[in-house]
């Protein structure tokens, strides 16, 4: 049990790191992330492909 809730909280802790490194970036889209019993399970990122600053 102790295992997986470490990996549970090295996945909670990488998704961190992502979503400062996506504010560095100035992402624009949303991300989705899905819980399996408890944990994260999957993560999901969509970007728009044309931003305004594109135009």
């Amino acid at each position: 049990m102790a295992k997986k809730k470490e990996k549970h909280l090295k996945k909670l802790e990488k998704l961190k790191e992502v979503m400062h490194a996506m504010v560095d970036e100035e992402f624009t889209g949303h991300v989705k992330i899905n819980f399996s019993q408890g944990g994260v399970g999957r993560i999901e990122k969509f970007e728009e492909i044309l931003k305004e600053d594109d135009k």
